[in-house]
């Protein structure tokens, strides 16, 4: 309001009263405990620290693993509910509450913890607690003290998601404009192109993949994967009580936590991939620190202190040997396993079978014979030269399967794991057949025998009261994200109850990239009745990419 308004405070007065105001210091904000109501202190970093050191529950450690949302719902749960400190010391990501819309409504009006940037904060420790003299003592600083691990770790973090998300740029940029990939190499690499001796990378792309957390979070929820290794690891005390474990791929973690619970004194986590430096720090908010060490670096180049009694990888891709990182974690058994060592899974088995599967043929295919109105046929000139990844009917399986290759990772080499061997498959119905189809067995024993591929199909030979394990991607199982590989014919086969396929199953690197796989079928048809050898001997070749 002005002067005009006939207030009889002049300017002068005014002035003095304003300079001469001063807040009610009782009135200033605080931040309160989390367990303690009756504790306030002058900003949130103290009263975390309080908590900390008197309730053993560090707050931005816990906070460093979850969303936004997670966080404003884990510090309304504890205002409202108190839990014990002690449970808190390894967080349950899937406890409800975490999703509970409920404690999104804060509990505290304008709370001091619910203002908090965590994601600006090093994973440290606030400064020490204001002391309680009355001397003339300076007030302490209510900045962080970062802890030097910490910090480091959250650097490294940062710099690797900066420079992954920069050769993304640089990637798309080349692309916009046309650019090879190698523009901006050295002068060394520029010669080396020119005389033809630069080295191919296959593992950039491979690597930067497992960086982001979609494909992470995928093969978590994968429960037929995840919960066959958690079984394995946790129900077999003589094995990983007091064992050294490496983990090959270690990915975010789980397979080393396992471990480490399973009663291993210690825990090797080795990944290539920036997703390292989450895994690091999921292992320090669970508690597991002292047992778990996190390796970044290609299991071919690092180096480890001792030898291990186990190594445990999730090595699968696609058919089993897409993305082919069994070659690296059988570079580690040479490396590093013991001669008594075990090897986790101990074997997997690649299985084929006919495919009936004319409904794939109308969604994949056909499809492309009228989209909305359009005539787009020639989209289709070369879906028969890459498999399909997906999950197919059960009902489309036409006959048993037969196994192509069983794959013991105790004894396999790299070599043998390009290979060429014969099968017969045999139809149990007439229908047309439209594909073969591939999928994988995996099994955990506890000696790293072999279990013929067949046998594991049908449940036998496996000992579960000694804490076995199998599982398999076939189609009459529940559905993992492995899904089925499916091998699109080029011409279908019109077959009858009691047609055989013979032929010769052929599958190796792609001499293009080594990441990717190349599989060629020959095969002769022989229905009922027919001589051997009358039937006209047909071949195709698919890339597994």
């Amino acid at each position: 309001m002005s002067s005009s308004s006939g207030s009889s405070v002049s300017d002068s007065e005014e002035n003095g009263n304003w300079d001469d105001w001063t807040e009610d210091p009782s009135a200033a904000q605080q931040a309160q405990s989390l367990f303690d109501d009756d504790k306030l202190f002058p900003s949130a970093l103290q009263a975390l620290e309080y908590d900390k050191k008197t309730h053993n529950v560090d707050l931005m450690l816990l906070a460093s693993t979850l969303d936004f949302f997670e966080r404003i719902r884990l510090i309304n749960w504890i205002r409202a509910t108190k839990p014990n400190p002690a449970s808190l010391a390894r967080l349950d990501r899937n406890a409800a509450w975490l999703q509970d819309d409920q404690y999104l409504k804060p509990v505290i009006e304008d709370d001091l913890l619910l203002q908090l940037d965590f994601d600006s904060l090093p994973l440290s420790s606030p400064s020490p607690l204001p002391s309680t003299s009355t001397s003339s003592a300076p007030a302490p600083s209510t900045t962080l003290t970062p802890n030097q691990d910490d910090l480091v770790m959250a650097l490294k973090a940062q710099l690797a998601d900066s420079n992954q998300a920069l050769n993304e740029l640089k990637k798309l940029f080349r692309d916009r404009v046309g650019l090879p990939d190698e523009v901006d190499v050295d002068e060394k690499e520029v010669r080396e192109e020119v005389k033809g001796e630069k080295k191919r990378d296959d593992d950039t792309h491979y690597f930067d993949s497992y960086s982001y957390n979609e494909i992470h979070e995928v093969m978590l929820k994968d429960k037929v994967r995840t919960d066959s290794y958690r079984a394995f690891l946790q129900s077999n005390p003589s094995i990983f009580k007091d064992a050294v474990v490496l983990d090959v791929g270690c990915g975010t973690g789980i397979l080393s936590m396992f471990a480490a619970q399973a009663g291993a004194k210690k825990v090797y986590a080795v990944d290539a991939s920036a997703v390292a430096f989450k895994a690091e720090r999921n292992i320090r908010v669970n508690g597991f620190s002292e047992v778990i060490t996190v390796v970044k670096g290609k299991v071919e180049d690092i180096e480890l202190p001792e030898k291990v009694d186990v190594i445990v990888s999730e090595w699968m891709g696609y058919f089993l040997l897409y993305e082919c990182m069994l070659d690296s974690v059988l570079v580690a058994r040479e490396r590093f396993l013991k001669p008594t060592g075990l090897m986790v899974p101990s074997q997997c088995s690649i299985l084929l079978s006919l495919f009936d599967g004319d409904y794939l043929i109308k969604e994949r295919v056909q499809f492309w014979d009228n989209v909305y109105g359009f005539d787009m046929k020639c989209m289709k000139e070369e879906i028969g030269d890459e498999a399909v990844i997906d999950v197919v009917r059960k009902e489309d399986v036409v006959g048993e399967p037969v196994s192509l290759i069983d794959i013991p990772t105790q004894t396999v080499t790299i070599p043998e794991l390009s290979f060429s061997t014969p099968f017969v498959l045999t139809s149990t119905r007439s229908t047309t057949l439209h594909a073969f189809l591939g999928h994988f067995d995996t099994f955990f024993t506890h000696d790293g025998r072999v279990v013929p591929g067949l046998e594991g199909e049908k449940g036998i030979n496996l000992d579960g009261k000694k804490g076995e394990v199998f599982f398999s991607t076939g189609a009459d199982v529940t559905p993992t994200h492995w899904k089925q590989t499916v091998f699109l014919l080029k011409d279908p086969i019109a077959v009858q109850d009691g047609t055989t396929l013979k032929g010769t199953f052929k599958c190796s690197k792609n001499p293009e990239n080594s990441r990717e796989l190349v599989v060629e079928i020959v095969w002769t048809v022989s229905h009922p009745g027919a001589k051997e050898g009358e039937g006209e001997v047909k071949a195709q070749v698919w890339k597994v990419r």
